[in-house]
């Protein structure tokens, strides 16, 4: 009977590989949430949301999406060569945006309406290349099936955040146990992947040099004209809450909002993310040989679909109760976000793995028209709301656009794995 459970294709051993290294990563932070909400007020949660904002969005900006094209080569040597230049390109557009917060530092606090944020956007930059680098090394064990040293890198990454942030909250180091503890939640993981790489790679790592880089770049500069300014409306979309809330309303606004986002992101980093990254790596495969996958899409449509109606129909009734309860009463406020956001977040699980069909199918321009519009729509949503004062009309608005932006993504993503460019 067991013996029945147990998944015998590949493509489900290595969604359970990374389901649970995922799952592990998101059940620290999870339960210490709780706590975290009784040690930090939502104003430390809003300060700490700004930042992730601010380092979410440049963090698109510093590889250049490159690393989105580490899967796609067919030789690893010239996939080793798009990991060096990711890396080199995070550096560099990172010491750029260092030179940025040391000469504007002032004027983007002021302008957010966080002056206490000025002391520690020199943490930015830092973020900015620990991501990007991080995002790098990932992708390329990602193509190398490597799923559990994946699924370790998470862990790690969410542990030690984890740990350092309870250890800020009793230390009363504000929102600055917060922001510090991400960052070395991300240094960890970001040093286990590259002693990984060092010492199972060697071979690879003798393929790198400038001219293999080069040639790369030029290869896959569609990555950076058409995904670094998709990806960037995509992020400033899903990042804008964060920003516009803090700005039109408070920064308690923005904690209660980043509550929510932290929790209901769960099930998506959980499950959706495992989903789509074995999605990415057997489309890609079946695209190159066949131009289409449209079988691998269905069947990820088909498991994206069962595993999360019941859980987000669930959620849309007991959410404000539910985030009173374990958060505090406090967090109330958050719970009711919750509910609202249930519908967006329903869509988002089902479409974001598989809209990786536009970096496999290499139109990227379609990719980015969608990602436009969807900004432009969130930015009058929330504005919309801010009109009103009412940051209820502002997330209901918000919600719905995503819904049905999200509806249209599908329409599109299922064409290409069909093959079908009209």
């Amino acid at each position: 009977m067991i013996r029945k459970l147990v998944p015998k294709s590949k493509f489900s051993k290595n969604v359970i590989t990374l389901i649970t290294g995922t799952a592990l990563a998101q059940a620290v932070p999870i339960a210490i949430t709780p706590i975290l909400t009784r040690l930090y007020t939502p104003e430390d949660f809003g300060v700490f949301a700004v930042y992730m904002a601010l380092s979410s969005i440049l963090v698109v900006l510093v590889t250049g999406r490159y690393e989105l094209a580490i899967v796609v080569p067919r030789k690893d040597e010239d996939a080793i060569n798009i990991v060096a230049l990711s890396v080199v390109l995070s550096l560099v557009v990172s010491l750029l945006i260092f030179f940025g917060v040391l000469i504007f530092g002032d004027q983007v606090a002021l302008v957010l309406g966080q002056e206490r944020l000025k002391n520690w956007l020199y943490l930015v930059p830092i973020s900015t290349l620990l991501m990007g680098c991080f995002q790098s090394l990932n992708y390329w064990n990602n193509r190398c099936s490597n799923y559990k040293r994946m699924a370790v890198s998470r862990v790690l990454q969410s542990t030690s955040a984890s740990a350092a942030q309870l250890s800020g909250g009793f230390s009363k180091l504000s929102y600055f146990g917060l922001i510090g503890g991400q960052v070395i939640g991300q240094f960890a993981s970001l040093i286990f992947l590259f002693k990984s790489l060092k010492s199972n790679n060697q071979a690879d790592l003798k393929e790198i040099n400038a001219d293999k880089m080069k040639r790369m770049a030029v290869r896959f500069q569609d990555f950076p004209k058409f995904l670094m300014l998709a990806h960037g409306f995509n992020t400033g979309s899903s990042q804008a809450p964060a920003l516009l809330l803090t700005g039109l309303f408070s920064a308690s606004t923005a904690g209660f909002y980043m509550l929510t986002q932290r929790v209901l992101n769960a099930p998506i980093s959980l499950v959706a993310s495992a989903i789509g990254d074995v999605f990415r790596q057997e489309a890609s495969r079946q695209y190159a040989e066949k131009k289409e996958c449209r079988a691998v899409y269905l069947s990820t449509l088909k498991k994206l679909v069962l595993l999360s109606f019941f859980p987000f129909i669930s959620l849309f009734f007991i959410a404000e109760h539910l985030f009173a309860i374990v958060f505090g009463e406090e967090w109330r406020i958050a719970g009711e976000y919750a509910a609202i956001l249930a519908p967006m977040y329903f869509f988002r699980f089902i479409a974001s793995p598989l809209s990786s069909m536009f970096m496999i199918a290499e139109v990227q321009k379609f990719d980015l028209a969608w990602q436009v519009v969807l900004f432009i729509f969130v930015l009058i949503s929330l504005i919309f709301g801010g009109y009103y004062y009412s940051v209820e009309v502002a997330l209901y608005s918000f919600s719905l656009t995503y819904c049905l932006m999200f509806a249209i993504n599908l329409y599109l993503s299922y064409s290409l794995a069909c093959g079908n460019y009209k």
